[in-house]
């Protein structure tokens, strides 16, 4: 009774999930590598030429912002290996007579980071698959499916729940029928369903890669799972989760989107003043990082400082956050410090990208990439030689014929 519930269960959840799973494994496994494929079609945007001592921060967002007047400039930070360039990236700005926001030709900025001079520019997750296109239309589409405003991370959020509720179910399934996991048989059994036969016919292949797929892959396929939830929904779903078992505060974000306009207040801090006040914080902390990033969020006037580098942490970067009015610290996230629950939420981002584990953590996600595609695949052609073989069955019981051995098979 209960195993055929769970087979039902699996069965739907599977169906309504498998085409954004198929979708999120090929374009996940791309990103592993997304660094390497960009810098291979879009070398301009990854080599500076000038020599000499570089620029500070806030020099260079100084500088993107006089020489791009169209932009306000919401995020600046210095490249993670010499000779690269500096990014600045902005968001349109309204105009002061109508209060309409322009079409960009681009919103990121390259700069030479001992000038500040821009080298190359790009619209970030414009369609399609030209070269400059190609990785930030992946990375959106991976994420949100480019759906506009929330929608997408709600729907791919919601995909990843059935997916982390649905590993479960699929393991259960495993088991070998008539035999308790503590019993003698039961592993003399389960072994079956880790192998794929060989000659056994296109049904039966297709149906071993499917099981031993997703057993093989257990261990990883489920916290890539859970990870989903934590990029998706992670103020909406995970870290209240989270929280059941080991505090975890909501994002700045979250929290001051219940704020009125009041509390949010108007813009009183500069990029000068919160790097002096990220380096003053970063030694109260005894946090002994250089600053590489800073970014101002314009909805809910807040600022954020990074330290060390953006990929050269295995655990991610430390962010500090400032009230982008009187620039006091609202919160610092240091990985590897705070409760239980923190720290689990820090692991979410290294897992889901492989990069806990470095190059090997990486190919070992492109590789998932490519296996949860190949389950989601061989889940549908599953469901559909069974629903053949059911209504097949169901016209030879109708015409008063007993089904045969070989139709029993089938289902």
């Amino acid at each position: 009774m209960i195993r055929g519930f769970l087979v039902l269960l699996h069965r739907y959840l599977g169906l309504a999930t498998a085409v954004f799973l198929a979708v999120a494994g090929l374009t996940g496994s791309i990103l592993a590598f997304h660094h390497e494929i960009d810098a291979w079609l879009n070398p301009e945007f990854y080599s500076a030429p000038g020599e000499g001592m570089p620029l500070g921060l806030v020099a260079l967002a100084e500088r993107a912002q006089a020489d791009h007047p169209q932009l306000d400039i919401i995020y600046v930070e210095v490249g993670d290996e010499p000779g690269h360039p500096a990014l600045a990236v902005g968001e349109a700005r309204p105009d002061p007579q109508t209060g309409a926001y322009p079409e960009l030709d681009y919103n990121w900025a390259y700069l030479d980071p001992v000038t500040g001079e821009t080298l190359a520019t790009r619209y970030w997750a414009r369609c399609c698959f030209a070269a400059e296109d190609f990785i930030p239309f992946i990375y959106e589409f991976h994420h949100t499916l480019t759906l506009p405003g929330v929608w997408g991370y709600l729907l791919m959020g919601v995909v990843a729940i059935c997916w982390t509720l649905d590993c479960f179910i699929a393991l259960v399934l495993t088991f070998p029928r008539g035999q308790g996991f503590f019993s003698g048989g039961f592993f003399a059994k389960w072994k079956v369903a880790w192998q794929v036969k060989r000659g056994g016919g296109s049904y039966r292949t297709n149906l071993d890669l499917h099981r031993a797929g997703g057993l093989w892959l257990w261990l990883i396929l489920l916290p890539v799972a859970v990870s989903s939830i934590a990029m998706n929904l992670p103020d909406q779903v995970f870290r209240p989760v989270v929280n059941l078992f080991s505090p975890v505060e909501q994002s700045v974000y979250y929290q001051r989107g219940f704020w009125t306009t009041e509390q949010i207040g108007a813009k009183g801090q500069s990029y000068a003043d919160i790097f002096a006040k990220g380096q003053a914080a970063a030694r109260k902390q005894g946090l002994d990082k250089p600053i590489y990033g800073l970014y101002y969020n314009t909805l809910y006037n807040y600022y954020a400082v990074g330290y060390g580098s953006h990929d050269g942490e295995t655990l991610g970067s430390p962010w500090f956050y400032f009230d982008g009015g009187d620039g006091g610290l609202l919160r610092a996230d240091i990985p590897g410090t705070g409760t239980a629950g923190e720290i689990f939420e820090q692991l979410q981002l290294p897992i889901h990208g492989g990069r806990i584990a470095g190059f090997a953590g990486r190919v070992v996600i492109c590789v998932t990439g490519v296996v949860i595609f190949m389950l989601s695949v061989t889940g549908i052609v599953i469901w559909w030689k069974k629903r053949v073989a059911r209504r097949h069955r169901a016209g030879r019981t109708a015409q008063g014929v007993l089904p045969n051995a070989e139709s029993v098979a089938g289902e």
